[in-house]
């Protein structure tokens, strides 16, 4: 081989050696954001569905079908939900456990059942679901408990091929009346540190837990849309949807 070709695999190598390492060292500071709403339809999903229009972003809503057959209005809130192109919709079950969850759990067939009737109810189009009241996973062959109650029921679920998925900080709420503890300011601030540790359950992709009944304001007002506008401002940052997580 002369010295001309040589030079030439040689120059070759160094570029292409450092084209990769600019296109690794990019994507190693993106941190994907996974905004996900639980128990809806719920009053407020309607005011998410408008700030989501509004916004132009990708969320994840995990829906709960009895909401949806019992109540004319739920059902409408439902349907907004179909109907935008920017929302994924996931399984939460058809009951919520009726806020019973160690005797939901305890019963592992009534409990997957329950799941995969609201998986045919709903018509949800994803094997993707999260426990009710349960910070579980199982993916990519990964597990994770939050305590043994629900560990039966996940790993049934995970047999069928659907992917349990939990949550890497939750934006607390008010029982009485649904509204957000965390102010706006401290949600961003615990996402940003969160991008940058090693505390999530895969390195920069944050899965934030919010719930429909937190946002019953206007979208103008609610502290939904003043909590995407200050992480947009990043371009580091990226919306995106459960089924494509992680990243």
């Amino acid at each position: 081989m002369n010295k001309t070709v040589t030079f030439l695999i040689v120059v070759f190598l160094t570029i292409w050696n450092f084209t990769y390492s600019q296109k690794n060292t990019a994507g190693a500071d993106k941190c994907y954001l996974y905004l996900t709403f639980d128990d809806g339809p719920l009053n407020g999903s309607e005011n998410i569905n408008t700030i989501i229009l509004q916004e132009k972003i990708k969320i994840s809503v995990f829906m709960v079908g009895e909401h949806v057959i019992k109540d004319k209005q739920m059902d409408s809130y439902a349907k907004y939900y179909d109907e935008n192109p920017y929302i994924d919709e996931y399984n939460h079950s058809f009951s919520h456990v009726n806020n019973h969850y160690e005797a939901f759990y305890s019963n592992t067939e009534k409990s997957v059942n329950d799941i995969l009737y609201n998986q045919s109810l709903l018509k949800l189009p994803y094997k993707i679901v999260r426990l009710p009241g349960r910070n579980m996973w199982r993916l990519n062959g990964r597990v994770k408990n939050d305590g043994p109650s629900g560990i039966q029921t996940a790993d049934q679920l995970a047999k069928l091929g659907y992917k349990v998925v939990g949550w890497d900080i939750e934006w607390q709420h008010r029982l009485e009346d649904g509204t957000p503890i965390q102010s706006v300011e401290e949600m961003y601030s615990s996402v940003k540190n969160l991008c940058t540790s090693d505390k999530t359950f895969v390195k920069n992709n944050v899965v934030m837990l919010i719930h429909d009944e937190m946002f019953q304001k206007s979208w103008e007002e609610s502290e939904l849309k003043q909590l995407i506008d200050l992480l947009r401002t990043d371009s580091d940052e990226i919306f995106d949807q459960m089924k494509f997580y992680p990243q």
